[in-house]
């Protein structure tokens, strides 16, 4: 797998091992991730959360926003506009509905964005390597949500075959605080 190197080959290579995954085996997954999450005194300790919402066998996330509103945390999900995406505050999963890309996304009506960039932040993305580089997309959403000054603690969450020895990194790439897998939890500590 280390022999592809640019990062939209490693992009194409992602979504193809997790488009043959069986649903069975995205919860089962999933589930474990999601337990492991739980446990990290990061999580225990925030009172908001900022997840993505998870779609095409992405590791899920709807257990945890049902979970963390159930502990009475403050959960803010996604909204893309225009180049540039802002996380707004949900109360209920059913205030999501299809948005950019068909990607579950906030019903703002009237809501505003929450500016104080900080909390526990779950990121999405393609694949990690033991350095916390960090392939998404492609769209730079979360790079520019991040840059700059921010007190997010950042997990990326990942199926253990996204992690890889080496991703390419740039100048300006964002990088998680830990990686958790349905394995592990990886936090540079460990490295």
């Amino acid at each position: 797998m280390d022999t592809v190197f640019g990062k939209n080959d490693i992009r194409k290579q992602m979504k193809l091992y997790r488009e043959n995954m069986t649903r069975e085996a995205m919860f089962s997954k999933s589930t474990q991730i999601f337990e492991q999450l739980i446990t990290v005194p990061e999580y225990k300790r925030a009172e908001k959360i900022f997840t993505y919402v998870s779609m095409n066998n992405e590791v899920d996330t709807i257990m945890l926003i049902d979970y963390s509103l159930s502990m009475e945390k403050h959960v803010f999900v996604p909204k893309v506009v225009g180049k540039n995406m802002e996380f707004y505050e949900i109360s209920d999963i059913s205030e999501l509905s299809p948005g950019y890309f068909g990607i579950y996304e906030p019903d703002i009506n009237g809501k505003e964005p929450d500016y104080s960039r900080t909390g526990f932040m779950c990121m999405p993305g393609l694949s990690c390597d033991r350095e916390y580089n960090h392939i998404g997309y492609g769209g730079g959403f979360y790079d520019r949500y991040l840059s700059g000054k921010n007190s997010f603690y950042k997990a990326a969450l990942a199926y253990e075959y996204q992690l890889m020895e080496h991703v390419p990194a740039q100048e300006g790439d964002v990088r998680p605080d830990m990686i958790i897998t349905e394995e592990d939890i990886h936090r540079k500590l460990d490295y």
